[in-house]
């Protein structure tokens, strides 16, 4: 009896294997859009293979994800965008379940809300140097936020050195509080120091640990500004240095 049930056990693990073995599991992201709200991958339901389309992509840019998202080491560009035409992929991200060549499952991927690698402690909104920060309180007729990336200059922000100096200038000329907001996808608050230091930036900045005010005035595009008027509604928003004087 013992010999016929480890029979039955063995015939059960040689189908598992032979079923994973037709399987394949396809997961497409974009790379341009993990940096600004990135995906939380699901336990994998066959063998994985993570993929980026080959659209606006090189080996360069692809090795520099990689070294900022060791997650991703097995990421690779989907040449031509083979695997995107013979499976439909219309969007990312997306996990494809192939058999035999066929799709069995297509599900979209939800995103992180406020990815953070730091510890799960709710650290109050502050400046680097430590004042506090509210994001509907202040004390001026305007405000204007700038919202940034401590990892520029990279490719993924176009023409980020140039915005920030243009904050910069701002923030020298204007009248009114300049902050700069730095996004807080899988970086430390030293990275925002850093980024004050590579930068000689000596307005006040905030490093958004738990995504607060990114999503808040729902940033999805770096480098970003948004000016507050003193009840703390937004009175503009857009890629380009605003004109409140």
């Amino acid at each position: 009896m013992s010999s016929i049930k480890a029979l039955l056990m063995f015939a059960a693990v040689c189908l598992s294997v032979f079923v994973h073995a037709n399987t394949q599991e396809y997961v497409f992201i974009n790379i341009w859009d993990e940096y600004v709200q990135p995906t939380t991958l699901p336990t994998p339901l066959a063998p994985r293979r993570l993929l980026q389309p080959d659209i606006n992509i090189d080996e360069a840019s692809l090795a520099q994800f990689k070294t900022a998202y060791p997650s991703y080491a097995e990421l690779a560009i989907d040449k031509q965008n083979q695997l995107m035409q013979r499976f439909a992929v219309r969007q990312t991200p997306v996990r494809v379940i192939v058999k035999d060549d066929k799709v069995i499952k297509r599900e979209l991927l939800t995103t992180n809300s406020a990815p953070s690698t730091e510890k799960e402690t709710q650290i109050p909104l502050q400046t680097l140097t430590g004042a506090p920060f509210s994001i509907a309180t202040m004390n001026s007729q305007y405000r204007v936020l700038f919202f940034s990336d401590s990892l520029c200059p990279f490719q993924h922000i176009p023409a980020c050195e140039m915005r920030i100096k243009q904050n910069n200038q701002l923030a020298d000329s204007s009248a009114y509080p300049v902050v700069t907001v730095i996004k807080p996808f899988y970086v430390e608050e030293q990275s925002a120091l850093d980024y004050q230091q590579r930068f000689e930036i000596k307005h006040d900045i905030v490093f958004d640990h738990h995504n607060e005010v990114f999503s808040q005035f729902e940033i999805r595009e770096l480098p970003y500004w948004v000016v507050q008027d003193k009840h703390g509604e937004v009175v503009y928003r857009g890629n380009q240095p605003p004109n409140i004087d």
